[in-house]
């Protein structure tokens, strides 16, 4: 009898064990996959797209962020490439924040691009971005105009000229044109035709301070189409064709031998695209109609 229960209790004990081992096996710890990330924004250049986003603050967990942009949809899924990655050790401290940012030069002016992040790290990596980013890049430069009484060669400007800019002020393709009043002893800004726009944007920084081609949905355009030109202020243009552009007075030169107006341009190539600097939309379909058309 002794050794039956002590036979019995042995098989029970080794039952346990194999168990133990078993649920050893099964058992893993498994490690965090980091958030979605947030604040994904970008900045419009001239053949070329910064986008950049807000780190995750998760002490660590995150090693690395991936850069998307949409190709196709198939079945109604929007596929994306990867464009490329970021370590999180790379980003930058603004306040307590940390920033990320990817440029993306392989891009042509006037095409519409869809960007979206993730973050990962060694157990895996989130879902891509809910702010679903588009971006167009557009041409930028810089011209010298002139006050078209004296020098009326030298006092248009036609944004979507591929060469030279500067035409004569009374061109059919002028967009704009300039003008001193030397008795008011300011400069002017004139639309180039009835169907041209123009608006104040007022005091800027930069250029890329005008996000959008019409910031006031319809409202702040010239009524007499005639503006003056304040040094450092930005004005937005809506050409007859339906495009959008803007200018910034780098300076200007009231010597009676100069007359000059030193400024910086942009000009969205893609009709009916406001998008000037930057563009943040969670979009229900690919061919949004961009804005309202003339004519």
């Amino acid at each position: 009898m002794k050794r039956l229960i002590l036979l019995v209790l042995t098989m029970v004990g080794m039952l346990v064990f194999v168990a133990g081992c078993d649920e050893h096996k099964v058992v893993q710890a498994v490690g965090d996959v980091p958030a979605v990330p947030t604040g994904v924004s970008s900045t419009t250049g001239d053949q070329q797209v910064e986008v950049y986003w807000r780190g995750n603050n998760d002490n660590g967990v995150t090693e690395g962020y991936g850069v998307y942009r949409y190709t196709h949809t198939v079945n109604g899924v929007d596929q994306y490439e990867l464009l490329g990655t970021v370590l999180a050790s790379a980003g930058y401290l603004d306040g307590d924040m940390r920033w990320y940012s990817y440029f993306d030069y392989n891009v042509t002016n006037g095409v519409t691009y869809y960007y979206s992040v993730n973050a990962y790290n060694k157990w895996g990596e989130s879902e891509l971005s809910v702010a679903d980013l588009f971006d167009t890049p557009r041409p930028e430069g810089n011209a010298i105009l002139r006050d078209f009484h004296t020098y009326p060669s030298n006092a248009g400007f036609d944004f979507s000229h591929a060469q030279s800019h500067v035409v004569r002020y009374d061109s059919p393709n002028a967009d704009m044109y300039c003008e001193y009043d030397a008795d008011l002893g300011a400069f002017f800004l004139f639309a180039g035709s009835n169907e041209v726009d123009i608006q104040d944007y007022g005091y800027t920084d930069t250029l890329t301070a005008v996000g959008w081609g019409d910031p006031g949905g319809g409202d702040g355009w010239s009524a007499v189409g005639w503006l003056e030109l304040i040094v450092h202020h930005s004005y937005i243009i809506w050409t007859a064709d339906d495009h959008y552009a803007t200018i910034r007075v780098e300076g200007t030169d009231s010597n009676p031998n100069q007359l000059i107006i030193d400024i910086r341009w942009a000009y969205q190539t893609a009709e009916g695209n406001p998008e000037l600097k930057r563009g943040l939309i969670t979009r229900p379909q690919h061919d949004a109609n961009y804005g309202k058309r003339k004519g």
